[in-house]
């Protein structure tokens, strides 16, 4: 079958026409098993991992694993096979596949026309290709980096000054921002110098801020990305995660400030912080994507670097309040 016209390839590159392929095994439901084998032999398809099923107008009915044509070679097709099977359209984005190949466990995924014709499929290599891209794309965007118009590996394969000046904007940002940390410290100094202890836990808050923060910026990217997931419900599970990661957390460096340093006040400072700033950063971590969804920007560009400034700041300014509080 010859597959329908589609638009030049550099406006479909990244659609479920630029991965497709033609050269496929087909059947109608009344063909038994065995016949199906037959045809199968002495043939060389483009991908031969799925067989997919038609009826007499060559719309998609359903589709059988290759595996599964072994099993009893009397029956029809249509007792074995997968019916009413989900596909995609050649305008279809690839992300939709691969999230689609996700959720129902396919090796394969058909591609039919406006009329549910079969006109083809995604075969397991160009899955493995997208899902490849769509990590790297992510990655590059929650790091701050711009991506490249031209190509997914424009990143990696761009002249050397391309890379620095596509980094360095968020970078620069993080750091002038982080002057504000600079800020909260000295404005701190009081309690630094009266407890010299209080600062050994700076990095730990720090780190766990951000580590927080950077699950709940994948969440908020990913969630956006798939649909039919609601931010209401998406918000509140990560909330309660973050609370509930926080208060793990807290209980755990309570203990352990308590056994190595004795100090009863000192330990409540640093599990109530870490509490606190495990909230927060499930918080602003999961909402700032969504914010800059709502003003029309890219929601995953720069969500790292800008949700590590606003962690770190009210991390430590609430460890430093409650070590002020507790601690003196």
């Amino acid at each position: 079958m010859t597959a329908e016209i589609l638009p030049p390839a550099d406006a479909f590159r990244e659609t479920a026409g630029a991965h497709m392929v033609t050269g496929i095994p087909k059947a109608t439901e009344n063909t038994p098993v065995g016949a199906v084998l037959q045809q199968l032999r002495g043939r060389n398809f483009e991908c031969a991992d799925t067989v997919f099923v038609t009826d007499t107008d060559d719309r998609l009915v359903g589709i059988v694993r290759i595996n599964d044509l072994f099993a009893d070679g009397e029956k029809r097709i249509a007792d074995i096979m997968e019916p009413e099977h989900e596909a995609v359209r050649p305008e279809d984005d690839q992300e939709q596949i691969a999230v689609l190949a996700m959720e129902l466990n396919m090796i394969t995924v058909p591609v039919v026309d406006e009329n549910d014709r079969l006109i083809g499929a995604v075969p397991p290599e160009a899955l493995f290709r997208i899902l490849r891209h769509e990590h790297l794309e992510d990655l590059q965007r929650l790091a701050g980096i711009t991506l490249h118009e031209e190509s997914p590996h424009a990143a990696l394969d761009a002249p050397l000054h391309d890379r620095f000046r596509r980094r360095l904007p968020w970078l620069l940002f993080g750091l002038l921002a982080s002057s504000v940390i600079t800020f909260v410290m000295a404005g701190f100094e009081h309690t630094l110098s009266s407890n010299v202890a209080v600062a050994f836990f700076v990095p730990a808050l720090v780190y766990i801020a951000g580590a927080i923060g950077t699950q709940a910026v994948s969440v908020a990217v990913r969630g956006i990305s798939a649909d039919g997931f609601p931010i209401g419900r998406l918000m509140r599970d990560e909330i309660i995660i973050g609370m509930a990661i926080g208060a793990a957390l807290g209980a755990i460096s309570f203990a352990a400030v308590l056994m190595v340093f004795g100090d009863v006040p000192l330990s409540w400072a640093v599990g109530l912080a870490v509490f606190g700033g495990g909230a927060i950063s499930a918080v602003v971590g999961f909402g700032l994507p969504w914010i800059f969804l709502k003003f029309g920007s890219d929601p995953a560009l720069g969500s790292g670097p800008i949700c590590t400034i606003i962690q770190d700041v009210a991390s430590l300014s609430i460890y430093f309040m409650l070590a002020s509080a507790l601690v003196l």
